[in-house]
């Protein structure tokens, strides 16, 4: 089996900053866009452009002509001591082609092998990528010379010490259980988390409560998709439908909201047959989100282990009517939907 790149922490990183002795390259990648920003304006806060951005200050963005990635790694610094180069999305640590985005080829991998080996002491170069695969040898060869650090979503007990911190500091207050769900319910990410936290600041009076979650928060598709097994489980043909209508509104894929309500009722299926009864437990087989884990729970009680099944097993004949032309992806969902409703209502 290929070996990876080691792989450095954010800690390692914190404390290169604190200390000021930087590498000259880093490899910046992984999920989490906002932590990938956030250090690189802690470089350029230890590397001043000095006035002279055209010279100490590069930013490349996107796969460019090889000149221009040239002309960035031999120039020189000026009226300084030391200059930064940011390079975002060169997908040149991909391996396989996806869509538009392309792997290096053998001449593109031979000019970044001799520039890992070759780089001036006056240079830093951060690589910023969307697209990074740590068993590619240019991976490997860049975190040599330098470090790589994978930015992955935070923990929750991090995101929850995140959110108290970050309400603190504008004067108000959240309890941790208001937290976990503001962090259960929005889309992942610290971007999203810091936008949806300015809304909630911004609204509230002292306190932010779960109600105020709910009515100013834009939740994340996954969570809106309980809304609608919450509508199925309780026979609600008309919150159901609303949120149908809402969702086609946003301009939302039928077959994405399909395989979304597939996935919660595969995960309440799995519950119901292993007979799990407490939350606890569903969150201790399921994994994710305990609020998650307990509205499996909860929407599974309201069916029999027959229904869940013909709910799961209908998915990949939806599909095929809906590949095969015999029917729209939106009339395929309803369908779905009227189907599971009057499973409901056999329980």
């Amino acid at each position: 089996m290929a070996k990876t790149a080691k792989k450095n922490t954010v800690s390692e990183l914190k404390a290169q900053l604190r200390e000021n002795r930087l590498r000259n390259i880093y490899v910046f990648y992984g999920e989490e866009e906002y932590l990938k920003e956030y250090y690189i304006r802690k470089l350029e806060e230890l590397i001043p452009d000095s006035g002279f951005p055209e010279y100490n200050r590069i930013v490349i963005s996107g796969q460019v002509d090889y000149s221009i990635y040239e002309d960035a790694w031999e120039a020189m610094p000026m009226m300084t001591d030391r200059r930064l180069v940011v390079i975002r999305d060169s997908n040149i640590f991909t391996l396989r082609r996806s869509g538009d985005i392309k792997p290096p080829d053998e001449q593109q991998k031979e000019f970044w092998q001799s520039k890992f080996k070759r780089i001036a002491e006056d240079t830093v170069v951060v690589f910023c990528e969307k697209n990074a695969d740590a068993r590619s040898a240019l991976f490997k060869a860049a975190a040599k010379a330098g470090m790589a650090v994978d930015f992955q979503y935070m923990p929750l007990p991090d995101l929850r010490a995140w959110i108290v911190k970050r309400v603190m500091k504008a004067g108000k207050k959240i309890d941790t259980a208001a937290a976990d769900y503001l962090v259960s319910v929005i889309d992942p990410g610290l971007a999203n988390l810091d936008h949806e936290l300015t809304k909630l600041i911004d609204y509230c009076d002292e306190v932010i409560y779960r109600s105020d979650i709910d009515k100013v928060t834009s939740k994340a598709l996954s969570v809106r998709i309980f809304d609608l097994t919450d509508g199925i489980r309780n026979g609600d043909a008309d919150k159901v439908f609303s949120v149908i209508s809402e969702l086609r509104t946003q301009k939302q894929s039928a077959f994405s909201i399909l395989y979304l309500i597939y996935s919660n009722v595969e995960k309440m299926l799995h519950l119901k047959l292993a007979g799990v009864t407490s939350r606890q437990g569903a969150a201790e087989l399921l994994g994710g989100s305990p609020w998650a884990a307990g509205k499996y729970l909860e929407d599974a009680s309201s069916f029999s282990r027959e229904a869940l099944m013909h709910m799961v097993t209908r998915i990949p004949e939806i599909d095929y009517e809906i590949k095969s032309g015999k029917i729209t992806e939106w009339q395929a969902l309803e369908g779905y939907i009227f189907e599971a409703l009057e499973q409901r209502m056999k329980h």
